[in-house]
């Protein structure tokens, strides 16, 4: 009979993302997804570090499961995310129900680790490995099938705001292939996907070379025009200082292209932008506007 196991996911769209890519990856040792989480042989708790209070959240969310349990026997317990990269384990020692503690850039790792599950042993996992752990999910097929579906298509950051953690917590800039980008989003297309947002914690950063060609975010949006079962194509979260031409031009000549800007702008001081090592002033964001606003006249922006 197969073991159940149930998710429950903090924060951002990648973290959704990366949840459902969990479930595709724990099928293959005889895991099924279960809605109900009284009824799983392992719980994962997928964390964001984003908000405040955060690590907090993870140890309540325990004392809950802890009590639905109380008389039942005790699912293997997995934190992920975030957090998980974060505090490690400061986790194993502070909250002794969790078995398993595991960064975003090892999840390529949790197969091994729940097979070789030992009741009472403690194990951590937050080495970053990016490259690694998309070589695994390039492997399995993406099963999502809702009308809009994500897909990762970088990870990490390099700029280091200061206000910020994810350059700690999902490493440095890491553009996946392009080719097995679109493979993936062929596979949601066949499984009825209309709509795909692209994502990444800077995804307008995203470049990958191959054979002395440069791919960048502009040629996925492109070639993804190209798909007639695909209605519609998003992406967040993009930066200012990476809103390149070519990006901007999609605005014009995508049919398919969301006339929708995520732009986040943090401050209208450059005192407090250059605190915050933003490394852009109020007027190059206000350039990135126009030139955008000018392309086409429909674009919102949030």
């Amino acid at each position: 009979m197969n073991q159940k196991i149930f998710i429950k996911t903090f924060g951002c769209q990648m973290n959704e993302y990366d949840s459902n890519r969990i479930y595709d990856s724990v099928k293959k040792i005889g895991f099924e997804k279960t809605e109900k989480y009284e009824e799983a042989n392992c719980y994962l708790l997928n964390t964001c570090h984003i908000r405040d209070k955060a690590k907090e959240k993870v140890y309540h969310e325990i004392g809950r499961v802890k009590k639905i349990f109380r008389s039942k026997q005790k699912p293997i317990v997995i934190i992920t995310g975030c957090v998980a990269q974060a505090e490690n384990e400061e986790m194993l020692k502070r909250e002794p129900y969790i078995d398993f503690v595991i960064g975003p850039q090892s999840y390529h790792k949790i197969n091994n680790v729940i097979q070789n599950f030992v009741e009472k042993s403690k194990y951590e996992e937050t080495e970053i490995d990016t490259h690694d752990k998309f070589k695994l999910f390039d492997t399995i097929k993406n099963n999502s099938n809702k009308i809009s579906s994500f897909l990762t298509i970088q990870e990490g950051c390099d700029k280091f705001c200061h206000f910020c953690v994810v350059p700690f917590t999902r490493g440095p800039e890491y553009s996946r292939p392009f080719a097995q980008i679109i493979k993936e989003a062929e596979e949601l297309i066949k499984n009825g996907v209309k709509e795909i947002t692209l994502l990444g914690q800077n995804v307008n950063a995203y470049s990958y070379s191959e054979n002395n060609k440069e791919y960048r975010i502009s040629d996925l949006i492109k070639r993804l025009e190209q798909y007639s079962e695909l209605k519609r194509i998003r992406y967040t979260t993009s930066h200012p200082r990476d809103m390149t031409e070519d990006l901007i031009d999609c605005y014009s000549s995508s049919k398919k292209l969301m006339p929708f800007v995520h732009l986040p702008i943090q401050s209208g001081s450059d005192k407090i932008l250059h605190l915050m090592n933003r490394k852009h002033k109020v007027e190059d964001y206000l350039k990135v506007y126009e030139k955008l606003i000018n392309i086409n006249n429909d674009i919102k922006f949030s």
